[in-house]
């Protein structure tokens, strides 16, 4: 074999001490020899490589025995083969120990991962039978709710087509629109929908707007036929959305007819009758043939219930004789993960980890987060949502864990709404104030317990807020669209209004004292503390008149916070540096989902 050179003596390296861990060469070794007599464990360099060859990675060999046909038989190297041997004998069983440690932690994991398993399915076994029997109750409902939204849609559609009937005989017959009814007839087919005085914007064709539910939610926030259809004049009752256009199309029906209104009539009435015929129309909800329902709930003994359900599947801690041996110490601060959860307008979510280069995960929930902006709060792994435009009565949990919703519920005790503005104390209670069409309140919830209670009427001057915050024991509120915000004392209930010069349309907090507002009148963004009352102005979003960005703080370490928004389209992706006060375009390639009104959060765990 090829040695190598001692730098001093220019000979081959030949020895080796195995106390000083140095190579050396004859005059080297003698050297050392003579200056320490005690370093007795060394070898000839070939007998090092033989006996390391030797080292035998079997643990069903003698680990302990080693080969000597090669040693030398030099009495000073006899003398110290019992040594070396010891030494490589070490080496063996060190390696074998820890060929044994990696096994036993190997099937221990494998047990435990069997265990968590087996417990799993237990769980699962016990929520299917509770699925199973609430798809046996809700059979029937849903069968019903079935029938009823296929005659809304009917009816909807007879409705339509009457409204056009009277227009087009109105028109026919020069009779002026003068009654009630008429009114609003000649409102959809005149408005001018950017001058209306209540200064009300575009709606976007969507499928969303003609869906049944949100005929319904129209339907009960209509106080009368008249609301209903001035509601929907841009979507339902709009003459060029008109699924029967080609038949109330005045111009060619003058066409066909030669201009005799009364044949024109006598048509429009033949295809109202083959269309709306008595056997496939029914006007009457008395004359559905559906069931009657009457529910009892008897609330079980939870305690009995939990008694049960421990004594089905028992778990015992049993010590154990091994130990597990780390060099390592881990802080459970390191583990965590900071994401940003971003809600969106077709029943999902995105999921950014800006712990992980801003990884994206999208996820499905079956719940319309349409004006939940500032309904929402992160506890934990936690996520709480309450309320929204489809969901006015309902709130939910989200487990970022699990990544699903893990309950969903009925908003009692209190009014629903949309548009709430909610905020944590970071003890029992979230805070729920005000809302789009209920003011003049704020109401709490219990984490614990779970149950709502309103808490205290606020005066009439405030409407919709836009962002709420508790610090320092006072809850701190953004109006929409008024030039201030609300500090309200918790422990003695007083109200002390802040002046700001600023339209808020959107706002965020860090939980700290600090607002972050956003006018979308005046192009302005400031940054606003509580207890000092100052002002900041901030680098504006650089959005166009289209966009509607709706902006949240968060926080990616100690010394770098954000602030991030989202809205109905990938333009309005934007990503703000408190320190270096820029905007930056964030995420344009995400996929497409409209985010416009939906909640957004922080969270970490």
């Amino acid at each position: 074999m090829t040695k190598h050179q001692c730098l001093d003596h220019h000979r081959s390296l030949e020895f080796f001490c195995y106390q000083c861990n140095s190579s050396m060469c004859s005059k080297c070794f003698t050297i050392h020899y003579k200056n320490h007599p005690d370093h007795s464990k060394w070898e000839h360099i070939d007998d090092t490589d033989l006996s390391l060859s030797t080292l035998k990675l079997d643990d069903n060999k003698d680990t302990t025995t080693t080969t000597n046909n090669h040693i030398n038989s030099d009495s000073t190297i006899n003398n110290n083969n019992n040594d070396i041997n010891n030494f490589y004998s070490q080496i063996n069983n060190i390696i074998k120990s820890l060929w044994e440690s990696l096994r036993s932690s190997t099937f221990r994991y494998q047990e435990l991962s069997t265990t968590e398993n087996d417990i799993k399915q237990h769980y699962e076994e016990l929520h299917r039978h509770l699925v199973i029997e609430e798809k046996k109750l809700n059979k029937d409902i849903i069968n019903d709710k079935h029938t009823i939204t296929n005659q809304i849609d009917n009816n909807i559609n007879h409705l339509k087509y009457l409204i056009n009937i009277i227009i087009i005989f109105n028109k026919l017959n020069n009779i002026p629109d003068t009654s009630k009814t008429f009114e609003i007839f000649n409102t959809l087919k005149n408005k001018n929908v950017s001058n209306s005085s209540d200064n009300e914007s575009i709606i976007t064709d969507t499928t969303t707007l003609y869906s049944t539910t949100t005929i319904m939610e129209s339907i009960t926030t209509s106080s009368s036929l008249q609301s209903f259809i001035n509601h929907n004049n841009q979507t339902l009752f709009n003459e060029h959305n008109y699924k029967y256009n080609n038949y109330f199309n005045i111009d060619e029906l003058l066409k066909q007819h030669s201009s005799d209104s009364s044949s024109i009539l006598l048509d429009i009435i033949h295809k109202y009758n083959n269309q709306f015929n008595e056997s496939t129309t029914n006007t009457d909800n008395n004359n559905l043939r559906l069931s009657s329902y009457k529910l009892s709930i008897k609330q079980p003994d939870f305690n009995q219930l939990n008694s049960i359900i421990e004594q089905s599947i028992k778990f015992d801690n049993i010590e154990s004789t091994e130990s597990i041996n780390t060099t390592t110490t881990t802080n459970n601060n390191d583990n965590k993960q900071s994401y940003i959860f971003i809600a969106h307008q077709s029943n999902g979510a995105t999921l950014i980890n800006t712990s992980n280069n801003n990884s994206i995960e999208e996820l499905k929930f079956y719940y319309q987060f349409d004006s939940t902006y500032s309904s929402i709060v992160s506890i934990g792994e936690y996520i709480y949502i309450f309320g929204g435009f489809f969901n006015q009565n309902k709130w939910i949990i989200i487990s970022m864990k699990s990544k699903s919703m893990v309950y969903k519920g009925d908003i009692e005790g209190i009014e629903g709404d949309f548009d709430i503005s909610v905020c944590y104390d970071g003890q029992d209670h979230i805070y729920l104030v005000n809302g789009f069409y209920y003011k003049k309140r704020i109401d709490r919830f219990n984490i614990k317990t779970m149950k709502f209670e309103s808490y205290h009427q606020l005066p009439d001057e405030y409407y919709r807020q836009v962002s709420s915050m508790i610090f320092k024991g006072s809850l701190y509120s953004v109006s929409f669209d008024q030039n201030k915000l609300f500090q309200f004392d918790l422990t003695n209930k007083t109200i002390t209004d802040h002046k700001i010069d600023i339209l808020p349309f959107t706002a965020c907090h860090d939980n700290n004292g600090n607002f972050f507002i956003l006018d979308m009148t005046n192009k302005r963004f400031i940054k606003y503390n509580v207890e000092t009352k100052q002002i900041i102005n901030l680098n504006v979003i650089p959005f166009t008149n289209h966009q509607f960005p709706y902006v949240m703080y968060h926080q990616e370490s100690p010394t770098s916070s954000y602030i991030y928004s989202f809205g109905s389209s990938n333009d309005c992706n934007f990503k703000y540096s408190i320190e270096s006060n820029q905007w930056e375009p964030f995420l344009r390639d995400i996929n497409y989902q409209n985010r416009g009104r939906c909640a957004s959060i922080s969270i970490s765990f």
